[in-house]
C-alpha cells in the first residue's frame, strides 16, 4: 500500500523539476536574444551616425520590432523559437548596407578624383602648384576614410574645390582675353599713329608740354629713351616698348590736358577777384588771399591727384565769388547813368547803370612805353568795323599791319580807343597782359569780342570813362 502512494509523488516530482528546466531555458534565450537585439541596435545608431542612410536603420529597426519573438520570458515558446535566426538575417543585413553604403560613397568620391585629373589634364597651365599638390593627396585621403560619412565628406569638399578652381581657372582665362585684346588694340593704335617714330616724336612734344606746365611726365622719356635705342639695334623688343609708351603717352596725354582744363577754370577766379577789388567790395582783399593760394597750388600740382584738388577748392572759391559780387551789385558811388571804369594795375574794365555794375570784364591795356593815360574822359566817336593803320612807320618797333576790328569806341584824343582784338587770345586778357608785347595794345583798351560787341550797343556817345592806375 506504502509503495502505490510513492509512484504519484515521484511522477509529480519529476514533472515540476522537467517544467523548470524548461523555463530556465526559455528565459536564457529570451534573454540571448534581448542581449543581441540591444547589440543591433547600439550598432545601427553608431551607423546611422556614420554614414549608414536613416532609411535602411528605419528599416532594420521596423523589421526587428515586427518580427521578434514576443513569448514571455517562461514560455516554452522560446524553445521552437529563439529569434537567433532574425538576429542573424539582421546582421547580415546591416553588414550589407554597411558595405553597399561604403562602395556607393566610394563610387561618388572616386568620380570627383576623375573629373579633377580631367580639368587639371586640360586646364594644367592655368592651376597653381599648392592647388595641383592639394589635389594630389586625395587618394591617400579616401583610403584612410573608413566611413561612408567620411567619405561623403571628402567627395562634398573636393567638388567644392573643384568649382572654386574652375571658376579660379574662367577668371584667368577671361582676364588674359582682356590683356591680349588690350595688347592687340595698343598694336593696332601703335601702327594707327604711324609707328612708333611718330609715337617717339609725340612723346617728346608731350614730356615738353609737361616739362613747361610742371607736370609729372611718369616714364614716358625713359620709355621713348628705351624705343629709340631698340629701333637702332633693330630690336624686336620695339614693338612692345612702343605698345608701352602709346599707354603712357595716353596717359600723359590726359594729364595736359586734365591740366588746361583747371587752369581754364583758375583764370577766371582771378577776374571774378579783380571785379571785386575793383569794385571794392567788403571782402575782396580775403578773396584775393585766397585767389593767390590757390595759384600757388595750381602751379606746384604735378599730378590728376593734385589737380583734381586745385579744381575742388576752385569751385569752393567761385561760389564765395559769385555771392560777394551778386551781395555788392549796387550802391557804387561813381555817378549817376551810364558809366565805365577801367583800373590799370587789375587789368579790370567795369560799366555802371546808376551805380549798378552791369558787366565787367578783363582787359589788356598799353604797353610799357605806351601806356594808357589815366583820368576821366568821355566816348566821343563810335564806328563799326574799323581798321586800325599804324602811325609808326615800318622801321619802328611800334609798327603794326593794317589790323580790322569789329567795333572801336574812341574816349581820347590821339587814338585812344575801346575795341575789339580778334588776334590777341582769350588767354592774354587781365593782370599782366599790358606787358605781354605780343597782346599788349598801343595805348587801346584791348577787350574780349563777345563783350565788345554787347558795350558798343550799350555805350552812347558822352558815356563818362574814368581810367585809375
Amino acid at each position: 500500500m506504502r509503495l502505490r502512494h510513492l509512484i504519484p509523488v515521484f511522477v509529480i516530482a519529476g514533472v515540476a523539476l522537467g517544467g523548470g528546466v524548461t523555463a530556465r531555458a526559455a528565459s536564457d534565450r529570451q534573454k540571448s536574444f534581448s542581449d543581441g537585439a540591444t547589440q543591433l541596435r547600439t550598432l545601427w545608431t553608431s551607423d546611422e551616425v556614420a554614414g549608414l542612410p536613416s532609411s535602411i536603420v528605419a528599416h532594420l529597426r521596423s523589421r526587428l520590432d515586427t518580427q521578434q519573438p514576443t513569448a514571455p520570458w517562461w514560455s516554452p515558446g522560446w524553445i521552437g523559437d529563439d529569434g537567433q535566426l532574425l538576429l542573424a538575417q539582421l546582421g547580415e543585413q546591416t553588414r550589407s548596407a554597411w558595405n553597399n553604403a561604403l562602395t556607393t560613397q566610394r563610387t561618388l568620391a572616386e568620380g570627383a578624383i576623375a573629373q579633377w585629373n580631367d580639368f587639371a589634364s586640360q586646364e594644367g597651365k592655368w592651376l597653381r602648384a599648392d592647388v595641383t599638390s592639394s589635389a594630389a593627396q586625395w587618394a591617400t585621403q579616401l583610403s584612410a576614410s573608413a566611413t561612408p560619412a567620411a567619405i561623403s565628406a571628402l567627395a562634398a569638399a573636393w567638388q567644392t574645390y573643384l568649382a572654386e578652381q574652375q571658376n579660379a581657372v574662367l577668371a584667368a582665362q577671361q582676364q588674359a582675353a582682356v590683356v591680349v585684346a588690350q595688347q592687340a588694340q595698343l598694336a593696332s593704335e601703335l601702327q594707327s599713329a604711324g609707328g612708333p617714330q611718330a609715337v617717339l616724336t609725340t612723346a617728346r612734344q608731350l614730356v615738353a608740354a609737361a616739362a613747361s606746365a610742371n607736370l609729372d611726365a611718369g616714364n614716358v622719356a625713359a620709355l621713348a629713351s628705351q624705343l629709340t635705342a631698340q629701333i637702332a639695334a633693330n630690336s624686336a623688343a620695339a614693338l612692345p616698348t612702343g605698345e608701352q609708351l602709346l599707354s603712357a603717352v595716353s596717359n600723359l596725354r590726359a594729364l595736359i590736358a586734365l591740366n588746361n582744363q583747371v587752369a581754364a577754370q583758375v583764370r577766371p577766379l582771378l577776374y571774378g577777384v579783380d571785379q571785386a577789388e575793383a569794385e571794392r567790395t567788403p571782402n575782396a582783399a580775403t578773396l584775393g588771399g585766397q585767389q593767390a593760394a590757390i595759384a600757388a597750388q595750381f602751379r606746384a600740382a604735378r599730378t590728376a591727384v593734385q589737380l583734381t584738388a586745385v579744381a575742388a577748392t576752385v569751385i569752393g572759391l567761385q561760389g564765395q565769388i559769385t555771392a560777394e559780387l551778386a551781395a555788392n551789385q549796387c550802391g557804387h558811388a561813381v555817378g549817376s547813368g551810364k558809366v565805365i571804369t577801367i583800373s590799370l594795375s587789375l587789368q579790370e574794365m567795369l560799366f555802371y547803370q546808376d551805380g549798378c555794375v552791369a558787366k565787367a570784364t578783363p582787359v589788356t591795356t598799353g604797353r610799357p612805353q605806351l601806356r594808357t593815360p589815366t583820368g576821366t574822359f568821355r566816348i566821343f566817336y563810335k564806328t563799326s568795323p574799323f581798321t586800325f593803320i599804324s602811325p609808326w612807320p615800318p622801321s619802328s618797333p611800334f609798327y603794326y599791319f593794317p589790323s580790322p576790328v569789329s567795333w572801336v569806341m574812341e574816349f581820347a584824343a590821339g587814338g585812344y580807343f575801346i575795341h575789339d582784338a580778334p588776334w590777341e587770345s582769350s588767354g592774354s586778357y587781365g593782370p599782366g597782359g599790358e606787358d605781354n608785347l605780343s597782346a599788349a595794345s598801343h595805348g587801346c583798351v584791348h577787350t574780349p569780342s563777345s563783350t565788345m560787341q554787347w558795350a558798343y550797343s550799350w555805350t552812347p556817345v558822352g558815356t563818362p570813362v574814368v581810367i585809375s592806375a
